[in-house]
């Protein structure tokens, strides 16, 4: 990695909306073909080569802290104004201050409207996502993302006041090494295919995520661990980059229906001794195309029963075209829900699926219709409209035909008046396997059996 604090936070704050290495190939403000490049001084190295406005993301997970190169002296002042915030007088205001130079905030946020089939349409406040990023020296950087979601706690679920969900999704500290190779170590996310290192709201086209990757991957997805990231050029205009960490891994809350999500795994204490170990390698050949592998193997009781799975994804852009998708297969060691202290009422021995599949397909058509822009505000003509479509199916249960299998078919239509903000259009089609039938689009009783739902979404990063 050469040295990439040029930007400081903006790419960070801009990188789930370029397709290099946030985003599954959201569309930026206008088709990559017609957006001035940055100069070469500030563009960056690390992911797929995709990019927003002419500034390529730089690393290869969302919310990384890049390392970069800041003037001799501002790292000087920067030494000198930690050894000030350590010293035993210094008073809690005054440490604050200290970190107004190099410590930025921002983030991003969701707000939907629902209207659902068969119950009560509703708004619903979705989340709510601050970032922080601090610069600590040329090599070492930390980036933390904290969600609010349904506004925090407390949260009113059927009249009653009860927890909410504030949760530390991502919070790292940086060591860069090498100009390939950096060292990170916190909450990190799990680089087990894209949409999960790419699954900002503002980013995305589209209001729900693939029904596979809130389950089999359990986007957002994310352990305590450490390992290593970084990337290789390899002529011309290929580039080869990767992600490898250990974390503590998933437990046995593995569930039809909920695949993953309730098994992530803790941030206080390994529930075995046996390490898991996730990766993914990704190539990029030029501009506009990205291809991943990615993994995952860990044990997930005291027996040693172990979860792997392998994950590939691909994202393409044509023009004001962007195609992209994923398919995962998680295989799973029979076992039951089991191995929590003794008491605890999670120890439900349930039986364990043995394995997992699902995946997505999507694409993406950003359009204009100019007289309608020639009517906006001067800051917002340069927008677009993108269309979207979605087909996409999960299978939290291999053995058998369960509710836990579905498929689903979405279009949207979205407004993008500037690259931060976007009101999202979708309507989606589903149906599960409750009757004993796997469900495919293209089966007769998918249009007569399913059920159906209207989002209407804002996002914006900020």
């Amino acid at each position: 990695m050469s040295r990439r604090h040029t930007l400081l936070l903006l790419p960070l704050l801009l990188a789930p909306l370029t397709g290099r290495a946030q985003d599954e190939g959201t569309a930026p403000a206008r088709p990559a073909e017609d957006a001035p490049r940055a100069p070469e001084a500030e563009q960056q190295q690390d992911g797929p080569k995709l990019d927003l406005e002419g500034l390529e993301d730089p690393a290869g997970t969302a919310g990384t802290a890049t390392q970069g190169t800041h003037p001799e002296g501002h790292d000087q002042a920067a030494q000198e104004t930690f050894t000030q915030r350590l010293q035993p007088t210094t008073t809690l205001t005054q440490r604050a201050a200290a970190i107004l130079d190099r410590t930025t905030l921002g983030g991003y946020a969701e707000h939907d409207f629902i209207l659902p089939k068969d119950g009560t349409s509703t708004f619903r406040n979705h989340r709510y996502v601050l970032f922080v990023y601090s610069h600590i020296s040329e090599r070492v950087s930390t980036a933390t993302e904290i969600e609010f979601e349904f506004a925090g706690s407390p949260l009113k679920r059927e009249g009653v006041l009860g927890a909410g969900e504030v949760l530390l999704e991502f919070s790292v500290v940086d060591l860069e090494l090498t100009d390939w190779a950096t060292f990170r170590a916190g909450v990190i996310l799990m680089p087990v295919g894209a949409y999960n290192l790419r699954h900002d709201a503002p980013a995305q086209e589209l209001a729900e995520r693939p029904i596979a990757y809130t389950t089999v991957v359990p986007t957002t997805w994310f352990e305590s661990g450490a390992g290593f990231l970084g990337g290789f050029d390899l002529g011309q205009d290929w580039r080869l980059s990767y992600e490898v960490y250990a974390v503590n891994g998933l437990d046995a809350k593995i569930l039809d229906g909920q695949g993953f999500r309730a098994a992530r795994g803790s941030h206080l204490k390994d529930n075995n001794n046996d390490k898991a170990f996730t990766g993914r390698l990704s190539v990029s050949p030029f501009l506009g195309l990205e291809g991943g592998l990615s993994g995952y193997t860990g044990s997930y009781d005291l027996e040693g029963r172990r979860v792997n799975m392998v994950n590939a994804d691909v994202f393409w852009r044509l023009g004001p075209l962007d195609l992209t998708g994923e398919v995962v297969r998680a295989f799973i060691d029979p076992g039951y829900v089991q191995g929590f202290p003794p008491g605890s009422t999670a120890n439900t021995r349930d039986r364990v699926p043995t394995g997992m599949f699902g995946f997505y397909a999507q694409a993406n058509y950003r359009f204009r219709i100019e007289p309608f822009f020639r009517a906006l505000p001067n800051e917002w003509r340069e927008g677009h409209f993108t269309a979207s479509v979605r087909y996409e199916e999960k299978n939290t249960d291999t053995e058998f035909v369960t509710e836990g299998d579905a498929a689903r078919l979405t279009l949207g239509l979205n407004f993008r008046p500037l690259p931060p903000y976007v009101i999202k259009n979708s309507f989606h089609w589903q149906k599960t396997g409750a009757n004993g039938e796997q469900p495919h689009v293209w089966t007769g009783n998918f249009w007569k059996e399913n059920s159906w739902e209207y989002i209407a979404s804002v996002a914006y990063l900020f």
